[in-house]
């Protein structure tokens, strides 16, 4: 006789902490060799290791309240779609285990996300006396993560707010249009972007309690395009002041709509936390950022973005690294944050006049050769524009042209005629730094 008996607490932090695999917690910032992945090795079921800007980790417990979950979201596991079993934790049961796994050192900090069982204000109220329970009975006061499912009504939002380290609301396409493509039960206007302006205001006014919120993006389910993600994540940083915006790659789900549909490339995904750098920590301007995106709206996935904005703008390298101002020398690819600050510091006390220390400050010389001027090194511009990697970004059609720079009376656009591998009509053929010229020197 078959007998079912109810799961215990591990096997449900098994179950659920694997189901909380589709809300990412962190991305390892600033690196642009190889594509984003969460850790590999997270020490225990539900455990996960999250990276920090500084390049360390902590450990944190994600874990869903419950994978029951209403909603029929096309690209999502955990929707009603997919026919499985489906676990649930008890309020005190989720609150003890945590305590349990805090006390043994194996976790840090809490991330709660959810299916939406009820209604969204139903769930996130549960989950809000789950971290209550861990404030005020257990006296935990460390970093609370807490996930608030769309449809949450104001007087919970707040209530979270006044418990957790950090809020979420999961936006998933980048506007209403792109969002009926992904689910007709939500209504982003109203279930996503109205409890996210909730959380702004709070975050703003109100002092002893979140110190900000994030969101999650899934790319290419809603067949959106990197431009269509990019004003988003504009408004978002610039309106609502948001912590991090994170990336999804989609991945097609067995049962659901969208099954068949092909998955995202990660590379997709990596570009556009490079983007995402760009615009958040390197400050560069909408302008800047539009010659990185293709005519089709897309981020080229064999092109690095800050390489193809360099190289559309080569009339301002190289850049001597004696002299140039940090906003100067952050444009130039293979210099980051750090590195610039450390040369303009090092510069202060003597001359920077080698590779060796440059890469010694984090310059990766690979990337910044051609952009770069030091004390007896000056690159060849015939030998920039010779690269095979920057000539076949050159010739890339640009989602939005450059302003054009008049010389001597011949008008050239971010789409120069080097595209057509003929310049012999140009009046500025044959000019030092035109395009055209040396890729037809070249080849």
């Amino acid at each position: 006789m078959f007998i079912r008996r109810a799961p215990n607490t591990y096997e449900k932090i098994q179950a659920l902490g694997g189901m909380a695999s589709d809300d990412i917690l962190s991305r390892p910032e600033g690196r642009t060799t190889r594509p984003y992945s969460a850790p590999r090795n997270n020490p225990a079921p539900g455990v996960y290791r999250s990276a920090l800007p500084n390049g360390k980790y902590v450990n944190l417990m994600r874990v869903m309240f419950t994978d029951f979950c209403k909603m029929d979201c096309a690209f999502c596991p955990n929707s009603h779609w997919v026919p499985r079993r489906r676990f649930a934790f008890k309020v005190d049961e989720l609150a003890n285990a945590f305590m349990e796994m805090y006390r043994r050192h194996t976790v840090t900090g809490l991330f709660l996300s959810s299916g939406v069982a009820g209604t969204g204000s139903k769930t996130t109220e549960k989950m809000i006396k789950v971290v209550d329970l861990i404030r005020n009975k257990h006296g935990f006061g460390g970093y609370v993560h807490v996930k608030v499912m769309p449809g949450t009504e104001q007087e919970y939002v707040e209530a979270a707010y006044r418990l957790g380290t950090r809020l979420s609301v999961n936006l998933e396409a980048p506007n209403p249009e792109l969002m009926t493509k992904l689910s007709a039960m939500k209504e982003q206007r109203r279930d996503i972007l109205a409890p996210m302006g909730w959380i702004d205001r709070l975050t703003r006014s109100a002092a002893n309690g979140a110190v900000g919120q994030a969101t999650q993006l899934v790319v290419g389910a809603a067949d959106e395009t990197d431009w269509d993600i990019f004003e988003r994540i504009d408004q978002l940083y610039g309106q609502w002041n948001l912590k991090r915006v994170y990336y999804a790659a989609f991945r097609p789900v067995r049962h659901t709509p969208l099954e068949e549909h092909p998955p995202t490339p990660l590379e997709r995904e990596h570009r556009l936390y490079q983007v995402d750098w760009l615009k958040r920590v390197y400050r560069y301007s909408n302008e800047e950022l539009k010659l990185a995106f293709a005519d089709d709206g897309l981020l080229p996935l064999d092109a690095d973005p800050k390489t193809s904005i360099a190289v559309y703008n080569l009339d301002a390298f190289p850049v001597d690294v004696n002299t140039a101002s940090r906003e100067e020398l952050l444009r130039a690819p293979g210099v980051g944050p750090a590195s610039a600050q450390r040369i303009v510091t090092n510069r202060r006390r003597h001359s920077i006049d080698s590779w060796r220390d440059l890469q010694v400050m984090g310059v990766v010389r690979k990337r910044a050769w051609p952009f770069l001027t030091l004390p007896g090194y000056r690159p060849p511009r015939a030998k920039q524009l010779k690269m095979d990697l920057f000539r076949a970004d050159a010739e890339r059609p640009r989602l939005s042209v450059a302003p054009a720079a008049q010389q001597g009376g011949h008008a050239h656009s971010a789409a120069p005629c080097g595209v057509e591998r003929s310049c012999t009509g140009c009046p500025m053929y044959g000019a030092p730094g035109h395009p055209g010229a040396v890729m037809s020197k070249a080849a």
